[in-house]
């Protein structure tokens, strides 16, 4: 859309090449002196009134700050193994799109070369590169959390999503110990985290009923849609994360062969020819995660959705949903998290491992707090 929209400009302008031209053969510290100068020559006809023309990234958040402070203060005394850190709201333009490969029309970007944080995790992400610049610092494993305000673009069109709002974030970051150990260590300790967390919230004001923890991996769901030859591309184009429904509207046509909900992945998925290590690996999932677990949080229901087809681009490999009602009925995804290959990139190291996730603090309040 940004495209056409360019072009139409540049047309209507008689300026054919006037994008090629900003985009490739002026500066970046020309470009922004220009955007600068083009911005204060705007800013300099505007009066006051117009101030109060508020967006919907401008609106104040209508929530008692005293309840998301309280829930956040709850977030990090649950993550006590986790290292709480204060984030910049800034990163370096360009860092959501070249780590995690989303567009750049889902950030706010700014004239000086900076974006405004639309994923916090990918902030902690850069940390923990810098912890791990040299081989040595990259033998023990860092753990960070943080809660944080951000932004997302298209703006959404559900009553309790807003424009801005609050995550409380996790990663860990360490090597790759063999045998798929990291991880399922990993993995195990956020889920876990959440999981003790809504407890937490529980015994507050809160409250939580068909508390589902979905996990999924990426690679096997890539391996069924070669199977059903659905192209990759179709579903990042269609595929939303806020649209429960979009996925389904891709693979409808499958329903009585595409596997769905999965409990026993060596018994349920040995028919569509996945490679064995994947079907090892899911099964070990189910092993040591999903058995010790369900011990532990005997109220919650552990299964693997192998119709997950969010985040097929962004993560790589095990990724989860911890799904569930509020008092009223209605269905949310509130957390979400899995591995991704960004301290890879950002050391060059394939060696390197990154479990991430996150958690709706600000949807915890709006949707979940007892009438």
């Amino acid at each position: 859309m940004s495209d056409q929209i360019s072009k139409r400009i540049a047309a209507d302008l008689g300026l054919p090449d006037l994008v090629d031209v900003l985009a490739e053969k002026v500066s970046g510290a020309d470009l922004h002196s220009l955007m600068l100068a083009i911005l204060k020559r705007r800013v300099a006809a505007m009066n006051s009134p117009q101030l109060n023309q508020l967006s919907a990234v401008t609106k104040t958040c209508d929530l008692d700050a005293r309840l998301l402070n309280k829930v956040e203060c709850l977030a990090y005394e649950t993550a006590i193994q986790f290292e709480a850190r204060e984030l910049s709201p800034l990163l370096p333009l360009g860092a959501v799109s070249v780590l995690t490969g989303l567009d750049q029309g889902n950030v706010l970007s700014t004239v000086r070369a900076f974006e405004c944080t639309a994923d916090p995790t990918v902030s902690l992400a850069l940390e923990c590169s810098k912890r791990r610049k040299s081989i040595v610092d990259r033998k023990e494993t860092v753990r960070l959390c943080t809660n944080q305000r951000v932004v997302r673009f298209p703006l959404p069109q559900h009553p309790d999503y807003t424009a801005h709002f609050k995550l409380f974030s996790m990663v860990t970051s360490g090597r790759d110990s063999g045998s798929f150990a990291f991880e399922v260590a990993a993995l195990k300790e956020h889920i876990g985290f959440y999981l003790d967390f809504l407890l937490n919230l529980q015994k507050n004001e809160f409250a939580f009923t068909d508390i589902v923890v979905e996990i999924s991996d990426t690679r096997a769901v890539a391996h069924l849609c070669d199977r059903f030859k659905i192209d990759l591309d179709q579903i990042k184009s269609v595929v939303r994360a806020r649209d429960s429904s979009s996925a389904a509207r891709v693979i409808d046509q499958y329903e009585n062969t595409w596997p769905k909900i999965v409990t026993k992945p060596a018994e349920e998925l040995a028919s569509y020819d996945l490679p064995a290590h994947l079907i090892g690996q899911l099964s070990l999932l189910e092993e040591k995660i999903f058995a010790p677990l369900q011990v532990e949080y005997d109220h919650v229901k552990f299964q693997f959705n192998m119709q997950r087809l969010t985040g097929l681009a962004y993560y790589k490999g095990p990724c989860f949903h911890i799904k569930m009602k509020n008092s009223l009925g209605d269905d949310f995804m509130l957390a979400d998290g899995g591995f991704v290959n960004w301290t890879q990139q950002l050391l060059a190291d394939k060696k390197e491992r990154l479990m991430t996730s996150a958690i709706g603090t600000e949807l915890i309040c709006r949707a979940f707090r007892r009438k």
